[in-house]
């Protein structure tokens, strides 16, 4: 497919999505215009996902691979309790020798988490590149004085997380070891599933003291928060919300701290814990902010050896 081909499918495809005011000038020129709504400030993420580190076109459908693109960036914005309208700007960095199909494909996955969470494509660019790889820059809005930071935590603060973590780490490093990832952490590891309904509600209410995506890894995104909260952080093992059927494996921290999760970890005072009710389901408690400091402890008290656990982008 050549390159004007390719845009000229993306804006019939995308033809009809939701209209929004706040897009002065949509796709079709050098540069959309964006109007901002009225009292918010905006929120701005940028993410790249690369063939064969954050998916692999040989074991995702293009569908997820599309979905994906979409998701992550969805869980930045809500780790800073970032609302609606949403707008995106999408990249293509494409082989000569890609297939049509895989492209329209992963244009449809696209297509349906846009509607699902609401976002609005406004441009982007196409370019060629040796490896495949998308990236996006989406943003949302928060009012002033709402925004969820990493650098609010107090000691006393009670650690939070939302859903599970572990299985699309575990799907990442089988498939980084040339391995095939078992399918009950490859669904995982192609699906996440970002909570932009928490965030924008612990934003709104302002429950949460401090907040971050951890796309990198339990514990190495917890250390940033606390880093930048100038505190520190117990966590204890046993209340980490380890994917049930690799809980089973007795995983260790290697095994589920390298990130891919797409949660948020959030910091709550105690006197606002109790609202918190409406998502218990949905988030686990996990740990406490302490004045200096980092470990991850059993039950028993004894540390466990996180040691450097962590996705690292350039290691």
């Amino acid at each position: 497919m050549k390159e004007f081909e390719l845009i000229s499918f993306i804006r019939r495809k995308f033809k009809g999505q939701s209209k929004n005011k706040s897009l002065y000038l949509p796709i079709g020129d050098d540069c959309s215009i964006i109007k901002p709504p009225k009292g918010k400030l905006q929120v701005t993420t940028a993410d790249s996902l690369v063939d064969g580190n954050h998916f692999s076109s040989k074991y995702f459908t293009p569908r997820e691979i599309g979905q994906k693109v979409i998701k992550v960036n969805i869980s930045d914005i809500a780790s800073m309790g970032a609302d609606g309208p949403y707008y995106a700007w999408l990249t293509f960095a494409l082989p000569k020798k890609i297939k049509a199909p895989l492209i329209k494909g992963v244009i449809g996955g696209i297509m349906a988490a846009c509607a699902k969470y609401g976002v609005t494509l406004a441009g982007g660019n196409i370019t060629s590149a040796k490896e495949f790889s998308i990236h996006l820059t989406l943003t949302g809005w928060v009012k002033k004085g709402e925004a969820m930071l990493r650098g609010g935590a107090k000691q006393g603060d009670s650690i939070f997380v939302t859903g599970t973590v572990g299985a699309s780490t575990s799907a990442y490093r089988q498939f980084k070891a040339g391995k095939k990832p078992e399918p009950f952490l490859l669904k995982r590891w192609a699906n996440p599933n970002p909570k932009p309904e928490v965030g924008i509600y612990l934003a709104k209410n302002r429950i949460a003291s401090s907040c971050i995506d951890i796309s990198d890894g339990i514990f190495q995104d917890l250390k940033h928060l606390v880093k930048e909260s100038k505190a520190g952080a117990v966590l204890e093992w046993e209340k980490i919300p380890i994917e049930p059927e690799l809980k089973k494996r007795n995983p260790t921290p290697n095994m589920i701290g390298y990130g891919e999760d797409y949660e948020l970890l959030f910091t709550v005072p105690q006197k606002e814990i109790e609202k918190l009710k409406r998502f218990q389901r949905q988030i686990s408690e996990i740990g406490k902010i302490v004045k200096s400091g980092f470990k991850v402890v059993d039950k028993n008290g004894r540390e466990v050896d996180v040691g450097r656990t962590g996705y690292s982008h350039l290691a």
